[in-house]
């Protein structure tokens, strides 16, 4: 086969037919399939799509029931096929189908990835107005600076690459980014880059799934797919302001239990110490590491880690600060002046702060939240492996398509 377009869906059963046609009509004399990945969507686009794929042997339904997100099911969709290139549209009629025979046909020529693009000559970004345009353009600007993207529209979801160079960096592919092309581009590096213009148009119906959350995981794929990320990770610097927000939990717990109990000693300190500590784990468990998030009674277990790893880099911080101190004291003359004194002993605290977060962070990525990505990794590969061959089989059962011009086969 030549190319398996995957269209990743979630409550788009009002636009698959109206795809299906579009792409159908515009891959004439190509031999191709159209992967429907759909996320389980309540408004069962899974089922629109396979009363289709029932009637048409071209369109395939993948229907996802975990490891939702955009770029795990193209992911998954890439690795069940067997076609030569495989290719991402939207389910919401914006990507225009009419470029799919030129984006295939700059693969044919020797280009390593074929990108449908808004920004270069002869794309436009249709009716958006002027604070949509601004927005895109920020995002692709920090693209472009960021990761050195050599494309005009490194924002774009629409692309086509060979199938092969997919398979050779997959596992080096993030499943949490918003945009799959930015991983892709960011791993594969290809030397030669082909856009193809075209008008982005009006969404039919349906809605956007832009969100303030998107826009989150968008910076954060940013900035874990940069150079930079390798000395600070994107979960680390979530995992510093979820302790700097205990920060604000703690005083603010301190100051209503004083005020609720009267008392004003170490127990409350204790309390509302130990209060921040669990809205700590909390958040940490729903963002910092909700890819090995805890639930049900884990959580039990996962806290009561967290708790008590959370005493030892409070040892650390506090043996950082008591060296800091003595070694000024041993080697540096002391600071006569009460401002100057106060303002290194802050220093020398931030610093002690700073060692019993890092220290926090590694244990806890250690112990508390334990990394199973790489088993379940394997697992999907197999899954995927299995799927591909029911997949094959399958087709194979089908009856064989007569040739005509308008369908080579």
């Amino acid at each position: 086969m030549k190319v398996t377009i995957v269209s990743p869906t979630y409550n788009e059963a009002e636009n698959i037919p109206r795809l299906i046609h579009d792409v159908g009509a515009v891959l004439l004399g190509i031999d191709y399939e159209l992967l429907i990945a759909d996320d389980d969507s309540p408004d069962r686009t899974w089922a629109v799509a396979q009363e289709l794929a029932a009637q048409n042997p071209r369109v395939r339904v993948v229907r996802r029931t975990t490891n939702r997100g955009l770029s795990p099911a193209v992911i998954e969709g890439f690795l069940s096929s067997s076609s030569e290139y495989v290719g991402v549209i939207d389910a919401d009629l914006q990507h225009d189908p009419a470029i799919l025979p030129r984006m295939i046909a700059a693969l044919d020529s020797g280009a390593e990835i074929a990108v449908g693009s808004r920004y270069t000559e002869g794309g436009a970004t249709g009716t958006w107005n002027a604070v949509r345009r601004f927005e895109s353009w920020v995002a692709t600007k920090l693209a472009q600076t960021f990761l050195g993207v050599q494309l005009t529209d490194p924002m774009s979801g629409y692309f086509i690459l060979p199938r092969d160079d997919f398979n050779r960096i997959h596992k080096e592919l993030g499943s949490g980014g918003f945009k799959i092309l930015l991983e892709i581009i960011a791993r594969l590096a290809p030397s030669r880059l082909e856009e193809i213009p075209y008008t982005f148009r009006s969404r039919v119906s349906g809605r956007s799934k832009l969100s303030s959350i998107v826009v989150l995981q968008y910076l954060g794929q940013l900035w874990r797919l940069s150079s930079v990320s390798r000395y600070v990770s994107v979960r680390f610097i979530k995992f510093a302001l979820v302790g700097a927000s205990g920060t604000v939990v703690n005083l603010c717990a301190f100051a209503c239990f004083a005020q609720l109990s009267g008392l004003r000693d170490w127990r409350i300190s204790g309390l509302a110490t130990l209060f921040a500590n669990l809205t700590n784990y909390v958040m940490n468990n729903a963002w910092t590491f909700v890819d090995r998030a805890h639930s049900g009674w884990s959580l039990l277990r996962g806290y009561a880690s967290y708790l008590g790893l959370s005493l030892v880099g409070l040892l650390a911080s506090t043996l950082t600060f008591a060296c800091l101190t003595r070694a000024h004291d041993m080697y540096w003359q002391p600071l006569h002046s009460s401002i100057g004194a106060f303002l290194l002993a802050l220093g020398f605290q931030l610093a002690a702060i700073a060692v019993g977060t890092v220290f926090n962070y590694k244990l806890n990525s250690r112990y508390t939240w334990r990394d199973n990505m790489g088993r379940e990794r394997k697992l999907f590969d197999l899954k995927s492996l299995s799927r591909k061959g029911c997949s094959l089989q399958s087709r194979s059962a089908l009856p064989e398509r007569p040739s005509s011009p308008g369908n080579p086969g």
